[in-house]
């Protein structure tokens, strides 16, 4: 059952002030309906299409509204938002996408992308999380980096994908599924009938189904092989070497030995990431791709965080692509939350910033690059790269 819209659309004028009511352009920036952009100061390069669309905007720059009561709170940067009511009670937000009415609402967190009517409506503080179709997520209100698709979601929830709704799919078709040659250890996909939530186990940890029936006796086999022979004779005398005999086949190729170590390295993990983003002081910075690993040393806990999992030396090398709006921020490789190694500090505004740090860690030491000094501005594109190799 849809909610009410909120009381804010309740008080909408009857009719425009001016009529036609004129467009309005200031310093970069574009207004049209009652009261659009009203009290705008600095901020430049906005959009505003609708009744009090942006209408507190006073300093923030390069966002679009279109709809009644758009962005009516916002002074965050970079938001677009489509739809009566979409983005409304955004204050400080940034960098979200809004495509519906009353989609994100509620929000104040950043990265968000919303598509369809209400989707991520009562989203509050939560940030990079995607909803698509008609309250998609509508139930999401904190949690990070969820994906749902045509479904509503969990209060609270974060680092989660639901596609459907099990009230409303039964089946399900996907396209692109090829043979794989299986190889240890083999693991067999499970699914929770009763969820939804999809996990995976070792095909060999599955018990032993029941014995089968004893089959048919077999047929006679052949005949034994012969009896032992008896004591040898004396030697006779060495006869004449005889010629050589033909070269006989190649025998079959052993089995394949273990993949060796990366270039000498006990373990490697790289990763990177993808899309500008802003970090604060004391922010970690985010690595949103799908890391490549060799061995078992290493892994990631989340798009911020990597642990080792066995003693020994490491190194860590990174790359920060800045934009222009960074200037005297600083990074700094952390384990457990403690410097170790130098600080790389940017000092000219829009280049890169990169350093090599290696180190002694323990298994569960966990590591992040860590911003301090002041907030950095990663560029557009792919901004950032980490390697983490296990060097002894």
């Amino acid at each position: 059952m849809r909610a009410a819209p909120p009381e804010v659309f309740r008080q909408m004028p009857a009719a425009p002030d001016v009529s036609p009511p004129p467009d309005g352009v200031y310093g970069g920036s574009t207004a049209e309906g009652h009261e659009a952009l009203f009290n705008l100061t600095t901020g430049g390069f906005d959009t505003a299409l609708g009744w009090r669309s942006s209408y507190f905007d006073t300093t923030a720059s390069f966002n679009t509204g279109v709809g009644a009561g758009t962005l009516a709170l916002n002074n965050g940067d970079e938001n677009t938002a489509s739809g009566a009511g979409a983005l409304l009670l955004n204050t400080t937000g940034a960098a979200n996408t809004a495509n519906g009415a009353l989609s994100l609402l509620f929000s104040n967190g950043s990265d968000n992308s919303a598509f369809g009517d209400r989707a991520l409506q009562n989203n509050t503080a939560g940030s990079f999380n995607i909803a698509v179709g008609s309250q998609a997520g509508f139930n999401l209100t904190t949690g990070d980096d969820n994906i749902d698709i045509g479904n509503e979601g969990v209060a609270g929830e974060a680092h989660t994908i639901r596609i459907g709704d099990l009230a409303n799919q039964a089946l399900v078709f996907l396209a692109g599924i090829v043979p794989m040659s299986p190889q240890a250890p083999n693991q067999a996909v499970l699914v929770n009938p009763a969820t939804g939530q999809l996990g995976m186990a070792s095909v060999g940890s599955f018990p032993p189904g029941p014995s089968g029936a004893t089959g048919p006796t077999g047929p006679t086999g052949p005949p034994g092989s012969p009896g032992a022979p008896g004591p040898t004779g004396a030697t006779g005398a060495t006869g004449a070497t005889g010629p050589t005999g033909a070269t006989g086949s190649t025998g079959a190729t052993g089995p394949t030995g273990p993949t060796g170590s990366a270039g000498g390295l006990a373990a490697v993990l790289f990763d990177y990431n993808t899309g500008s983003v802003v970090i604060g002081v004391g922010g970690a910075v985010p690595f949103s791709q799908a890391p490549l690993i060799v061995g078992t040393a290493i892994s990631k806990n989340n798009n911020t965080t990597f642990m080792v999992n066995a003693n020994g030396v490491y190194r860590v090398t990174y790359t920060l692509r800045t934009a222009v709006a960074s200037l005297l921020g600083n990074v700094q490789v952390r384990v457990n939350g403690v410097g170790v190694g130098p600080t790389a500090t940017l000092v000219v505004a829009g280049t890169s910033l990169s350093d090599q740090v290696t180190f002694s860690a323990n298994a569960a030491d966990t590591l992040q690059l860590v911003v301090g000094g002041s907030a950095l501005t990663l560029g557009t594109g792919d901004n950032a790269t980490i390697n983490i190799d296990k060097v002894q």
